[in-house]
């Protein structure tokens, strides 16, 4: 992914490949060490090579990591400004106009995930 805004598109692909909790996971530990090599990498995430070899390559993909080879060992970088653009999109406030102008349809708030107020009291009685 480039540094220009991601799309709806991209967007949608990124959030699939975070939804894997392993994959989340594995991204966290990388974030934290910015640059971690696999094999300390499979040590930290508890699962095995093979699994952190195929979610890494479906975080490379996404643009979240980039795997650097420096002889025989391999290590995984934290790519900040594609995650920065992808939560930037989460926190920014979304005008439902230019977004529909967009064709990104915001769905309406349903009364169930409305907060839920307090019962009135009855002031003045014991």
């Amino acid at each position: 992914m480039t540094s220009e805004p991601p799309n709806r598109d991209d967007f949608a692909r990124i959030a699939r490949i975070l939804a894997d909790p392993v994959r989340l996971h594995l991204l966290t530990i990388i974030a934290r060490a910015r640059e971690i090599s696999c094999t300390h990498l499979v040590d930290q995430a508890n699962v095995g090579a093979s699994t952190v070899s195929y979610h890494v390559k479906m975080l490379t993909r996404a643009g979240l990591v980039t795997v650097v080879i420096d002889g025989r060992r391999r290590y995984v970088r934290f790519e900040r400004e594609t995650v920065r653009l992808f939560t930037g999109l989460l926190s920014s406030p979304v005008d439902r106009d230019a977004a529909n102008s967009s064709g990104l349809t915001l769905p309406r708030p349903r009364p169930e995930d409305e907060a839920p107020q307090a019962p009135p009291t009855a002031q003045g009685h014991p």
